[in-house]
Order: C-alpha cells, then sequence, then structure tokens
C-alpha cells in the first residue's frame, strides 16, 4: 500500500511525502504505482521548476518527499497550495478505483 501524508500548515498544504508500493502488478509494469508516481512527481515538478520554489526533496524507491521551505512568501503559498491540491484530486481519483492501494493522511507541520 502507498501511503501519502499530506503536510500542512494552518491548513494549507505545503508538502508531502510518500511512502510504499501499490503491489498491484510486477515491479516495473503496475499501472497504481505508476500513476500515482506520475501525478506526484508532476506536484514536485511544478513546485520546483515551474514556480521556482524552494523546497526540500527526498527520492529513493518507495519513498518521495516534498516540503516547501519555511519562509516561503504567502502568495508562493498560494500558488504551491494550487499544485497541492491538485495533486491530491488526482490521488483521490486514484484512490476510489484502488482503495486498497493508497491511503491518505494529514498532519500539520
Amino acid at each position: 500500500m502507498v501511503r501519502v501524508t499530506v503536510l500542512r500548515e494552518r491548513g494549507t498544504p505545503v508538502g508531502f511525502e510518500l511512502t510504499g508500493h501499490a503491489d498491484q502488478g510486477v515491479y516495473g509494469e503496475d499501472i497504481v504505482c505508476a500513476g500515482i508516481s506520475a501525478i506526484t512527481e508532476t506536484a514536485l515538478l511544478g513546485v520546483t521548476d515551474v514556480l521556482k520554489l524552494d523546497a526540500a526533496t527526498a527520492r529513493e524507491n518507495g519513498h518521495l518527499r516534498c516540503e516547501l521551505s519555511r519562509d516561503t512568501a504567502p502568495e508562493d503559498l498560494s500558488k504551491a497550495a494550487i499544485v497541492f491540491d491538485t495533486m491530491i484530486a488526482g490521488l483521490t481519483s486514484l484512490q476510489r478505483a484502488y482503495p486498497k492501494s493508497l491511503k491518505f493522511s494529514y498532519r500539520e507541520v
């Protein structure tokens, strides 16, 4: 199961952490894992490459983390929130189709 923790600051999403595997197919052929990876990697790129925001990131097998810098300006937090909310919408759609493969939680940071 993939576990996604959305990191929030006063209710506003400021990052996410993803751990685990979907286990819906052979490694490299798991369509659920591929979908989750595409959505979360695109969110990370949206924040770092498109919006050019400073974020702590980490990638390794079965783990992806992205958290905005604590000194991110309020207007930039609003822009990033749109990216993170879009990621959440995409993952929620996948979760409805594959409820045993993806679990969400939220944590204030």
